[in-house]
């Protein structure tokens, strides 16, 4: 059975979609191949369930034309539209199939709903979204199993991290997101100071001059990573890691999935369906909060958390040894 997956989306719907994916490819014994963002693809290529990728590059003028090549390259049994888009839809219109399968109305963006698929029974949209993506899974009678990520780590070798070192992720896509740079540097300090432990900063290049800012703020020594490391790389930083804090972002999503204790800031989103699907979550209470604003003049929800309370978590962790 070939099955093609359509999921472009960011970092932590890819993660999120990867428990459904892998339960396809268990139980169907399926050939899968996916449709895939470039942000996300190193995680996909890498993936044992997946067997090939097909990428669509908005930024590559000739990106529509060598995506629908290469979809119609092959036939599909099953296409599975996991991101419920105007855009996905059309992808999932465009491929050779035998059957296509999509979210239901209700959980359907932009009137994807309009598409001529096979839709799965209606739930509730406010549950996890890792769940929402394994309806389709008891939509194909695949029996229950656990939640495995199965992703493949790759080890950061161009500098040698002393452990044990906690993991502070500073950045996240949405800025109203974002927990200010001198409550990073305290809670690096808190770590250093009552812990013994170093703290590694992590973020994309758009984080540069934050991690910067957090490097100057802490008293300590703290080891600046941010805009340093590769997508492949940062699996061998968070797996190894005794613990990660971080925003709502994708490599939040990543760190759970490698099994590393996460500890989450919540402010303008919803925890219960994008939250961490395992670890802690830390939200400021807020008569505003949550909004799923993008932008926040005043984002009171993130600048309500304590440093001190973040690390009182942290400290309660304990370090499970998993990843040592």
């Amino acid at each position: 059975m070939k099955i093609l997956i359509i999921k472009l989306g960011a970092l932590g719907d890819v993660i999120n979609t990867l428990p459904a994916v892998i339960r396809l490819k268990h139980h169907f014994h399926a050939e899968i191949h996916w449709l895939v963002a470039p942000l996300s693809l190193p995680l996909v290529l890498d993936h044992p369930a997946v067997d090939a990728t097909i990428v669509f590059d908005r930024n590559d003028k000739q990106g529509l034309t060598k995506t629908l090549t290469t979809l119609r390259r092959d036939h599909y049994d099953l296409t599975i539209d996991f991101q419920r888009t105007l855009k996905s839809g059309f992808f999932c219109m465009a491929a050779r199939t035998g059957h296509r399968l999509g979210f239901d109305k209700k959980r359907c963006k932009e009137l994807a709903w309009l598409f001529p698929f096979t839709r799965i029974a209606p739930n509730d949209p406010g549950k996890h979204m890792l769940d929402q993506y394994l309806d389709f899974c008891d939509h194909l009678k695949i029996p229950e199993s656990p939640v495995e990520w199965n992703i493949s780590i790759h080890p950061f070798s161009r500098e040698a991290l002393p452990r044990p070192y906690v993991v502070l992720n500073i950045g996240a896509t949405k800025k109203a997101n974002l927990w200010a740079t001198e409550k990073f540097a305290i809670l690096a300090d808190l770590i250093q100071q009552k812990l013994g432990i170093t703290t590694v900063i992590t973020g994309g290049p758009e984080d540069v001059d934050r991690g910067k800012m957090v490097e100057t703020q802490a008293t300590g020594k703290v080891i600046n990573l941010t805009g340093q490391t590769t997508l492949r790389e940062l699996t061998g930083i968070l797996s190894h890691a005794k613990g990660v804090v971080s925003c709502d972002t994708g490599p939040m999503h990543l760190a759970v999935a490698l099994g590393t204790t996460t500890i989450a800031l919540f402010g303008p989103s919803t925890p219960r369906r994008t939250g961490p699907y395992a670890g802690k979550v830390i939200m400021a209470s807020t008569d505003c909060s949550p909004c799923n604003l993008r932008e926040c003049p005043h984002p009171r929800c993130m600048d309500r958390i304590d440093p001190e309370r973040v690390y009182e978590q942290i400290a309660r962790c304990r370090f499970s040894p998993v990843n040592a």
